[in-house]
């Protein structure tokens, strides 16, 4: 069984931006993937794994933005200097503006 059979929620592939509080205050980080159970980012110094996050993911498409609290789940050092971040908690509103965002990005492919 491949990592991507243990995930409980389809990965959407898509060019966005999350601004994210963690040992430091980072803005504007290409997402490379997101989740209804986090995402996968690309930043310079990635953040040591458990760290808890402080998320603002804006949604361009929906004129809109969701504030979720994460936690550093994996690490891939340089040169891909990537991290995935599990969300951790997330409001009924937010859960609904992600899964409206997910499902219009599924239904543009």
């Amino acid at each position: 069984m491949t990592a991507k059979d243990k995930r409980r929620h389809k990965r959407y592939e898509l060019e966005a931006f999350v601004d994210y509080t963690g040992r430091e205050f980072l803005l504007n980080h290409r997402i490379y993937d997101l989740s209804m159970g986090g995402l996968r980012l690309a930043t310079a110094d990635p953040e040591p794994v458990g760290t808890p996050v402080d998320l603002v993911i804006t949604f361009p498409d929906l004129d809109a933005a969701i504030e979720v609290k994460g936690e550093v789940a994996w690490v891939k050092p340089a040169p891909e200097n990537e991290m995935g971040i599990r969300f951790a908690g997330m409001g009924m509103k937010e859960q609904k503006l992600l899964q409206d965002y997910l499902r219009k990005v599924d239904e543009k492919r």
